[in-house]
């Protein structure tokens, strides 16, 4: 099995898991407050819900691109642009990590205050970023170019 078919099967497996986690913590305000979701959504539960899992909803085609890149699932339309923008998805999120280690070393000033458990998601999220730019990068002409190739 080629290198990148396992980056993009590792990508897939841990955002669809990521998409798994976003639709249960909505049920828990407490939980979505820790992770980052602002008082005013997590004040109104209709919307904190439909946020939720609007984010787990692309979260999840986000893991089964992954998942089709890597031929663990048949191919799906434009895998190619979509694993592109997946690993920039994941990568510019990740960058918030600059940032983010400036003010909890008190080197930059925020009106937010940044949790130093944020920068652990910001790290993972680039560390992401760079699996799925490695596994997309590697496997680049093995990937199928339409939703009528199968991946091998």
């Amino acid at each position: 099995m080629g290198s990148y078919r396992k980056l993009l099967g590792f990508t897939g497996g841990v955002t669809l898991a990521f998409a798994v986690f976003q639709a249960v913590i909505v049920f828990s305000p407490s939980l979505s407050l820790y992770f980052g979701a602002p008082e005013s959504l997590v004040a109104n539960m209709v919307a904190l819900v439909l946020v939720g899992f609007g984010v787990a909803g692309i979260l999840t085609v986000f893991g089964l691109y992954a998942l089709s890149g890597g031929g663990y699932i048949r191919a799906l339309p434009w895998v190619k642009p979509m694993l592109v923008i997946i690993s920039a998805v994941y990568t510019l999120r990740g960058l918030l990590l600059i940032p983010e280690i400036l003010v909890v070393m008190g080197l930059l000033q925020s009106a937010i205050p940044i949790a130093p458990r944020f920068v652990v998601l910001s790290l993972g999220s680039l560390l992401m970023g760079f699996v799925c730019i490695a596994g997309t990068r590697s496997g680049w002409h093995s990937l199928p170019s339409n939703g009528n190739d199968l991946a091998q």
